[in-house]
């Protein structure tokens, strides 16, 4: 049987995979024998010839063996209608008789022996002999014609033993050919696995990239530097903005400025502590007439300011028809 290769090998060898395709189907057989040999009608007579020998070897070898393991017994007759239906003991085996056992004893030595013996009554007991060979392989067969043959009805076997060599020769033919497919479907099988697995390995790759590319890559590193950039011309626009601040700031306020700055907080801090001081003589006073304080004096004043604010009113009142009176 030619092995199978992998698809690989032949894939990644296209010279070896042409070579490989015409040694299967040109030059060699499926058991590794050559199509095309010069002395092909020789051999195949010689091959022919060997078959021959082969199989009148193999009957002899049966024969011989089956001489040997020949039982020097014939089965009893079967019982008869009128016997005793009580009997439930199989019947027991006749030995053969005396000269006939001792024929196939001599006849079994002669086969074994490189000279052959003399063998007396032969023509007259080969009848007897050949239907007990028979019977003893037929016997032997029925087992594996059952075998061959399991839907077959069991009084129906005897009919399949002729055809029992034929049947076992295309039972090889067809368990060597079942080999030769199943090694081919197991290359192929594991073709097939090789390429599963480096589809999983192509897609893992690919997701594994497009984390990357997504996390990492181009597109993710051009916002990092973007905003990165971003980041940086902000500080460089407020470093600027604070710098010309500063200059801004000198240019305003210069010396001068600043002294006068200087001296104008002085004057304001001087006013406050005059203001405090101007506040705390106007409480005083406003207490001497009882504002803040509790009692009478308070109540006094207050009603005093009221009546003001009454007069001054009547005042503005007189004052208002008074030039009333003037306009006519």
């Amino acid at each position: 049987m030619i092995p199978p290769i992998d698809s690989a090998v032949l894939a990644a060898n296209p010279k070896f995979a042409l070579l490989h395709k015409t040694l299967v189907t040109k030059v060699l057989t499926t058991d590794g024998g050559t199509r095309k040999h010069p002395k092909k009608a020789e051999r195949h007579a010689v091959a022919t010839e060997l078959k021959i020998l082969r199989l009148k070897f193999t009957r002899e070898k049966i024969l011989r063996r089956a001489l040997e393991d020949l039982p020097l017994t014939s089965p009893a007759p079967p019982p008869s209608k009128t016997s005793s239906s009580r009997q439930s003991t199989p019947a027991a085996e006749i030995p053969l008789p005396a000269e006939l056992t001792e024929l196939i004893i001599l006849l079994t030595l002669s086969l074994k022996s490189p000279s052959p013996l003399q063998l007396p009554n032969l023509p007259a007991n080969l009848q007897a002999i050949a239907a007990l060979v028979s019977t003893h392989l037929t016997t032997h067969a029925l087992p594996l014609t059952r075998l061959m043959n399991p839907h077959t009805n069991p009084s129906f076997l005897h009919r399949q033993i002729p055809s029992l060599a034929t049947s076992i020769i295309a039972l090889r033919d067809q368990v060597t050919d079942l080999r030769l497919r199943l090694a081919v479907n197991r290359t192929t099988l594991t073709d097939l696995a090789v390429k599963l697995l480096a589809l999983y390995t192509a897609q893992a790759a690919a997701v594994i990239r497009i984390l990357e590319q997504t996390t990492h890559g181009s597109l993710s590193r051009h916002s990092r530097a973007h905003a990165e950039m971003l980041s940086l011309s902000c500080s460089t626009t407020a470093t600027e903005a604070q710098q010309k601040w500063k200059v801004a700031e000198s240019l305003v306020y210069g010396p001068e400025a600043v002294r006068a700055l200087q001296v104008y907080r002085e004057h304001l801090r001087d006013g406050k502590v005059r203001m405090e001081s101007r506040r705390g003589g106007a409480e005083r006073e406003l207490q001497r007439y009882g504002v803040g304080r509790e009692g009478g004096k308070e109540r006094v004043m207050k009603e005093i300011a009221r009546v003001w604010e009454e007069m001054e009113g009547e005042v503005e009142e007189v004052r208002v028809d008074i030039g009333r009176l003037k306009g006519r």
